[in-house]
């Protein structure tokens, strides 16, 4: 079994949200790149979403968007940013998913970025700018090779499309609300969205992440008792890289006592 999904039965068997953190390849800078990388594993994050370098995105607020143009004059291509990134980890259940947008995957083709990936030791990819349709037919061709696609989700219109298919325990992303990365967290919102994904599946299992808005305990502990298998920290975890100084560390070890969630009797298992 993949790494990932491995660690996302491991948290829901746990009774625990699994934490996933966000930063462009190469920010804030060559070595201070790595070094956040690690900070944030031994830490205690569970995985790390890596930007490789790619033009602006209108989905992403204007800090991601100077990290990820920052980011790219640190490193020498995509397998240099991976490389670093999975060098980094600091227990082997530690996982690493490789972000690229549509003009990446485009230069590399997705035969290129797929071995680009597995020879890094990457363990999943996400490509937020492919539609549904195209993330799911990626993923087939993704589990050949041992990794999994995460499927990037914010169109209530692709619910129909995701639960048409045929693959089992996917692992999506899903877009807490219409805003930019780092734009507020809306508790309900997240909760509708999460509601919508489990009815339109089903008895089908799947693993969800929430992102967009997550900054700290109190967005992460919104998700609890919630259907969430797992938060993304994006924009907190960069302005943290910037911060430098363990600020990336001390972001992860101030979330990690909301991720517990709730169990028989109301109590939270730590």
């Amino acid at each position: 079994m993949n790494r990932l999904v491995d660690r996302l039965t491991w948290a829901r068997n746990g009774r625990r949200l699994l934490l996933v953190g966000y930063l462009p390849a190469g920010y804030p800078g060559g070595s201070e790149f790595g070094q956040s990388v690690g900070e944030a594993f031994e830490a205690g994050a569970d995985a790390m979403e890596i930007a490789l370098p790619n033009p602006p995105l209108p989905m992403d607020g204007p800090l991601i968007q100077e990290a990820v143009r920052l980011g790219a004059l640190n490193i020498n291509g995509p397998e240099d940013a991976l490389g670093r990134a999975v060098d980094a980890r600091v227990h082997q259940f530690q996982s690493i998913i490789a972000l690229a947008y549509r003009a990446t995957v485009d230069e590399l083709g997705t035969g290129g970025l797929l071995r680009i990936c597995v020879d890094s030791g990457v363990d999943a990819l996400l490509l937020p700018q492919h539609t549904v349709p195209e993330q799911l037919e990626l993923a087939v061709q993704a589990r050949a090779v041992g990794l999994e696609q995460v499927i990037f989700l914010h169109l209530e219109e692709d619910l129909p499309v995701l639960a048409a298919s045929g693959l089992e325990r996917l692992v999506i992303y899903l877009q807490s609300a219409d805003v930019q990365t780092g734009g507020g967290f809306i508790a309900g919102k997240a909760a509708e969205r999460l509601d919508e994904v489990r009815e339109a599946l089903g008895d089908r299992d799947a693993f969800v992440l929430v992102g967009f808005g997550i900054r700290g305990p109190d967005e992460a502990h919104a998700l609890v008792g919630s259907s969430a298998d797992g938060v993304i920290v994006g924009t907190a975890m960069v302005e943290a890289a910037r911060q430098g100084g363990g600020a990336v560390r001390d972001l992860v070890r101030s979330i990690q006592p909301a991720l517990p969630k709730l169990v028989a009797g109301g109590t939270r298992n730590g």
